[in-house]
């Protein structure tokens, strides 16, 4: 890590002035004993050189100590419950993104400890600007837990769209007979196409955008994937409809590691849809 890290730009001006400074009056010393002149004038000098290089270099410890923390919040499995360790987490990733200054490295480093913490929304936002500047295939790897979790998020929160035609039929029906309805058991083969074939048509338009760019921004990460990610790949390809897609994810994350769990939901999405009887 450069010395230089993390320090704004007065910061590092005071540093580098003040170690001109410690060197000059250094010299100075020097030549004045040499000649056998009084040093306590560049004594002083040496007291505001340390002075100049003192602050900016406490807050380089302080970011060092920083960057440290943030390799913990990464590392943890899961949020933290006390909501004091959570709040000193969140200056410190706050602390360390505004001096990360234009180190895409650290921003994705910081992204993905928001992720840890369960800010999913504020590291996908941190994470899209880092990833807009086209960054290098390590940051980019960075980046993909952070990807991953939004995309599980999104999934988990889409809704379906309402059926409003079907609703406003069944409260027609029900307003015109008056007594319970009796529901009426689907042929065996309309019942085994509904059970293997995904909703995709449920899903309102702007979630499923929302998903279908998260998933192509995923799978177009030039770091190879984790097993986890094509996980996730897979069940959103299954809500939009891709069931190619969905299927060739799943076997990449099977020889990724063959024990990874896979749903018993996105395993029938992935079944071939059983066709009706002629």
């Amino acid at each position: 890590m450069n010395i230089l890290d993390g320090l704004y730009g007065y910061e590092k001006l005071m540093l580098i002035c003040g170690f001109v400074l410690f060197v000059f009056a250094l010299a100075a010393i020097t030549v004045m004993i040499v000649q056998r002149r009084n040093i306590f004038a560049a004594m002083g000098l040496i007291v505001l050189a340390i002075v100049l290089m003192g602050f900016p270099g406490i807050q380089a410890v302080k970011f060092s100590k920083d960057v440290v923390e943030l390799d913990r919040i990464r590392s943890q499995p899961n949020a933290p419950t006390d909501p004091e360790q959570k709040a000193q987490d969140q200056q410190t990733l706050g602390e360390l993104q505004r001096r990360a200054g234009d180190n895409p490295q650290l921003l994705a480093k910081v992204s993905d400890g928001y992720r840890a913490l369960g800010d999913v929304g504020k590291a996908y936002e941190l994470a899209s600007s880092v990833l807009r500047d086209k960054p290098s295939v390590a940051v980019q790897r960075t980046l993909i837990p952070v990807l991953t979790a939004k995309l599980d998020q999104l999934q988990a929160t889409a809704a379906p769209a309402p059926s409003t035609g079907h609703a406003a039929t069944l409260a027609s029906s029900a307003s015109v007979h008056p007594t319970p309805l009796t529901a009426v058991p689907a042929p065996a083969a309309s019942r085994t196409v509904a059970a293997t074939t995904p909703a995709t048509g449920t899903l309102n338009s702007a979630k499923r955008q929302e998903i279908s760019a998260l998933a192509n921004q995923l799978q177009a990460v030039a770091a190879p994937l984790p097993a986890a990610s094509h996980i996730a790949l897979a069940n959103a390809w299954a809500k939009l409809g891709e069931p190619g897609k969905a299927r060739a994810n799943v076997e990449q994350a099977r020889r990724l590691d063959p024990r990874v769990r896979v749903s018993p939901a996105l395993q029938r999405a992935l079944q071939p849809a059983a066709l009706p009887a002629h």
